[in-house]
Parts: structure tokens; C-alpha cells; sequence
């Protein structure tokens, strides 16, 4: 991906870098379902931020009061909406946003380490093995990647933000390379330190409490009120993130509004007296705002929120990466290239992408028919069970399919009639240039 927005620096980013690299017959309709792919991701993952931030203020209400809320109660609905629409008010903190992650993150995990009781071994860590899924070995392995994978999101940043951005084609692959190497030094740092003040005997404990369980972990740490300091911060970095996630998903909109693909595309893609997108912005987070309404009743809804975000954009990644890979003798060099390593790599992303695509469509919630049984303890009670199925159902492959076919059949009956893909930039090509991009 650093190869490609390096020779296509462009605010379209992925549905422009398909129409770029499809060739002119395919251009359009590769174009068409990256973007919708894409619209969707973004708004799964914006939804799932919001849905975080309201899960880190009930936490900090349970742990003072000692009182429950309803996962679906208006308190925990009220204020996850309220973090979406204070994200959309303001949307370019980028320094706070970058301190309270680095520093609030550090903070959090060297505390929690230090004050914990109980100090668990690297080999005891690595060696322990923990389902408590009801569901076999291999499929919650698999099922497992959700979190790593959120992390592996977020890369057509880059490209989303490139009109606004000096030298994209040398910043925008250089910005992929920092925040990976940012995300692995933060992500293990954390999830080391924080492992190792659990002991294998409250896994159960933990994994049971669901969202609570992390507010658990600082209790049994740090004490009440650092943990409702601790929630705070964590409060902060799910917002300012969900600033991010804003910025890219309503350029990303305005993008492929500004070329027609979109429903009200016209309207939809002008801009404020201060070139913002603010139109797009409020439509996105209306939406979003649907989507957070219809899942919160279900812990499991968070899973499926986030699994159709990263599937989403991970089949938006899929599209360029494939013809990248594909038309290697098409493909103009931009200042950062990999050489002969291009194919190799982009093969690998291909095959994780298709992995973790599939393993994100997997229920990951088992419901056990024998606890559903009636008095006899042999029938089964039919209602009980077929509610406790559908509470616990992964949707995500549901909302793929549903954006799959919308977006094809808008296609087939109409937008091949008209839709012609981005306009390409030749200037956005870079292939005479021989300068590499050191990080």
C-alpha cells in the first residue's frame, strides 16, 4: 500500500488507486465496489470507536456506584451517540490526539504493572493456553484476530488526507511506515505488561465481566480511583481517535461523492466556507449514529461492528492489492517502491487478507443448546434458545452480503451507465522518478 499511494497520492485512495491500476474496461467497476467496501469499513470501525468510548463511561458509573446499567439502557446509548457527535464537531486535534494516545497509553500500562500483586512469568504468558469460547481450539484461535487486526487498519489514511498534505507521494508512504512501527512498539509494550499482572486463575472472572473486564484489571490493580482515572484517559484516546476516523471516512465520502458514485452525490460533495467537507461529515454520522442505535442491546454487537469494519476494509485493501499484484507490468514506480519484493508482499497481504476476512464472518459467541432445555431437562425450549442465538450472532456477514448485493445490483440496473470512475491524474504518477523514501 505504501508502494501504491507513493505513484497515486490522491484523496480518492483505495476506489482511485483501483480505477488506476484495473486498466480503462474494469476501471469503473472496480472503483465502484472498492468505494462502497470501503464506506463501509469506515463506518464500522468509526461506530465501533463510539461504541468503545460509551462502554468506558459505564464502567467508570458501575465502579463508582456499584450499580449495573443494561447494556441496552438509554444512559449507555446516550452518551456512545454523544461521543459521535462531539467527534464530528471537531476534527483536527492531531497533536493532542497523538500525546494522549502515546503518553495516556504509557501511563496506564506502566501503572497498572507496578501496582499489581501479581507478576506472571514471560514462559508462563506465552505457554498458557485459555478457551473458554465453548468453541474448538482452531476457531477461536482464529476468531481471536479481530483485535489484531483493528490495529492493521487505517493505512488509506495516507491517501485520504494527501491533497492536504505536503510531498504525499514521500509523506504518505512514509506516515504507513511510522505507524506501524509505532503500533508494534505501543501494541506489544501494552499487552505484555498488562498480561502479566493476570494470573491464569481469573481468566474466567475477567472473561466473563465482557467490557467490565478491563475496568476489573485496574481494580484489582491500582485501586477505584485510579481506574476511573485510568477509563478517563481511555474515554480521550477513543475520541480522539474517533477524530481520525471522521476526517478519513468524510474525505473518503467527498471523494467519491465529487465523482458520482454515491446517492445524492451532487449535494453531497460540497464544502464549507472553509473547504470542509461538512455535509458528507454529518451524513456519515447519522449513519453511523443508526448503526450504534440498532447494536447496542448485545455485547456481541461490538464484535460484529468491528468485524464488518475491518472485513470492509480489508476487501477494500484486497482490490488494489490483487491488481497490484496482477498488472506488476503496469505498475508506475512512485519514489517509494519495494523492488523485487513487491509481488512476494503483496501476495502474503493477500492471503491474510483473505484469512482474516473469513475468520471474521465466524460466530464467536457459542450457545449451547443443553442450557436451554425445559423441565425434563430433555426438550428444548425452542423461544429461549432461538433468542439466546440471535442475541449472540455475529451479523458482520450478514451486513457484508448486504452491502455486496446493494452496491451490485445499484451497479447492474444503473451505475454502469453512467459511472466512470475517478478521472486519472497522470501527475499522480510517478514513472520516471528513481528516488527512494527513507524512514
Amino acid at each position: 500500500m505504501s508502494e501504491i499511494v507513493s505513484s497515486y497520492p490522491t484523496s480518492g485512495g483505495l476506489y482511485y488507486w483501483s480505477a488506476s491500476l484495473a486498466g480503462p474496461k474494469w476501471a469503473p467497476f472496480a472503483s465502484f465496489m472498492t468505494g462502497y467496501f470501503n464506506f463501509l469499513g469506515l463506518s464500522g470501525l468509526c461506530s465501533g470507536t463510539a461504541y468503545a468510548f460509551g462502554q468506558f463511561f459505564v464502567n467508570c458509573f458501575i465502579a463508582q456506584t456499584d450499580s449495573m446499567i443494561e447494556q441496552g439502557s438509554w444512559a449507555a446509548k446516550l452518551m456512545t451517540l454523544a461521543a459521535l457527535f462531539w467527534a464530528s464537531a471537531i476534527n483536527v486535534m492531531g497533536k493532542v490526539c497523538f500525546w494522549m494516545n502515546a503518553v495516556g497509553l504509557a501511563v496506564i500500562v506502566l501503572a497498572v504493572f507496578f501496582a499489581s500483586p501479581t507478576k506472571i512469568s514471560p514462559g508462563e504468558m506465552f505457554n498458557t493456553w485459555s478457551n473458554l469460547t465453548g468453541l474448538p481450539d482452531s476457531w477461536a484461535a482464529s476468531i481471536s484476530v479481530l483485535l489484531a487486526c483493528l490495529t492493521y487498519t487505517g493505512y488509506d489514511s495516507a491517501a485520504h488526507l494527501a491533497e492536504e498534505t505536503t510531498n504525499p507521494a514521500v509523506q504518505g508512504p512514509r506516515s504507513i511506515g511510522y505507524a506501524i512501527i509505532g503500533t508494534f512498539v505501543s501494541g506489544y509494550f501494552a499487552l505484555f505488561f498488562i498480561l502479566s499482572t493476570i494470573d491464569p486463575s481469573q481468566f474466567s472472572t475477567i472473561y466473563g465481566d465482557g467490557s467490565y473486564g478491563l475496568m476489573t484489571i485496574f481494580l484489582n490493580t491500582v485501586g477505584l480511583n485510579s481506574a476511573i482515572v485510568f477509563n478517563v484517559i481511555l474515554m480521550i484516546i477513543a475520541i480522539t481517535n474517533m477524530f481520525g476516523l471522521l476526517v478519513t471516512h468524510a474525505r473518503m465520502a467527498f471523494a467519491f461523492s465529487r465523482d458520482g458514485a454515491l446517492p445524492g452525490s451532487r449535494w453531497l460533495h460540497q464544502l464549507s466556507g472553509n473547504l470542509v467537507p461538512v455535509r458528507a461529515t454529518w451524513v456519515i454520522v447519522l449513519i453511523d449514529a443508526l448503526i450504534l442505535i440498532a447494536s447496542l442491546h448485545s455485547n456481541t454487537m461490538y464484535a460484529a461492528i468491528n468485524s464488518f469494519g475491518v472485513i470492509g476494509i480489508y476487501l477494500s485493501y484486497l482490490f488494489p492489492i490483487l491488481l497490484r499484484v496482477i498488472r506488476n507490468d503496469k505498475f508506475p514506480r512512485g519514489p517509494f517502491h519495494l523492488g523485487s519484493w513487491s509481488v512476494p508482499v503483496g501476495v502474503v497481504a493477500i492471503i491474510f487478507l483473505c484469512f482474516a476476512s473469513v475468520a471474521l464472518v465466524l460466530p464467536t459467541v457459542y450457545t449451547d443448546p443443553n442450557e436451554f432445555t425445559l423441565a425434563d431437562n430433555i426438550t428444548l425450549d425452542h423461544d429461549a434458545y432461538v433468542n439466546a442465538y440471535l442475541v449472540n450472532f455475529n451479523w458482520a456477514p450478514v451486513v457484508v452480503v448486504a452491502v455486496f448485493l446493494i452496491s451490485y445490483m445499484f451497479w447492474f440496473f444503473s451505475a454502469h451507465k453512467w459511472f466512470k470512475g475517478p478521472p486519472i491524474d497522470t501527475e499522480t504518477k510517478w514513472e520516471k522518478s528513481t528516488a527512494v523514501v527513507e524512514f
